[in-house]
């Protein structure tokens, strides 16, 4: 059963993000930007919390024994464990925020925010979009929650270009300007997504014993355009 802090779910892919940022912190160090290398390297180093919210009642899946220990091993969630776990044929769910993949991201986003507050109205527009990307793609995966694919943070990079002209009237580093919008608009836009996904989730549809916000099913498009984004910005 998982817990608050848990093993990482796919460990080869957690390692090779780890990886990913050591080139990644020379080319900061070049730029003389650690600030964003420091928040996706305590992203990644928290993707193993969670934080329950609340809890309702989910079907359970139909799944073999068979079919359920493949799909676990695919995406390193004890579906097998779980299903067993209560009596009955519904799951006790429990809604989870996760550090690195949902609460981190949302607070520097916040943050860099506030570097754009003359176009407030131009990004909620960009965000909504995004979150209606987001929530068109994503996938309530029976035994594992809410499942969204590994590109959809990509959207939010052309939405970004869009805002440049005005952001080059705003800022020195053009570059960096750019790279804080495409996290602001991945960010704001994918949790969104997740968010209404919940909101609107029929209590008939077959759940899961987690939906993890940011966490599993989610935290890969949420890093991936966060590691995108930083090196955009470091671009010269």
């Amino acid at each position: 059963m998982r817990k608050i802090v848990n093993k990482p779910p796919d460990l080869k892919l957690f390692l090779f993000y780890g990886l990913v940022l050591i080139p990644t912190f020379f080319l900061c160090c070049s730029r003389n930007d650690m600030a964003f290398f420091f928040v996706l390297v305590a992203m990644l180093l928290t993707s193993v919390i969670e934080i329950p919210i609340y809890g309702l009642r989910t079907k359970k899946p139909g799944y073999s024994a068979l079919e359920a220990a493949c799909i676990g091993d695919f995406y390193g969630v004890p579906i097998s464990e779980e299903m067993q776990a209560d009596n009955g044929r519904t799951y006790k769910t429990q809604v989870t925020l996760n550090v690195g993949g949902f609460i981190i991201p949302l607070l520097f986003s916040v943050y860099l925010l506030l570097n754009y507050s003359t176009l407030l109205l131009d990004i909620s527009l960009a965000i909504l979009l995004m979150a209606l990307f987001s929530y068109m793609l994503l996938e309530v995966k029976a035994g594992v929650g809410i499942v969204i694919p590994s590109y959809v943070g990509v959207f939010a990079i052309p939405l970004a270009f869009i805002l440049a002209p005005e952001v080059q009237a705003e800022a020195q580093a053009v570059n960096t300007a750019i790279a804080g919008l495409i996290f602001i608009l991945a960010i704001f836009g994918i949790l969104l997504g997740l968010l209404i996904a919940v909101a609107t989730l029929s209590r008939e549809e077959v759940g899961s014993a987690f939906f993890n916000l940011g966490g599993i099913g989610s935290f890969q498009p949420i890093y991936l355009i966060s590691i995108l984004a930083l090196l955009i910005g470091t671009v010269p």
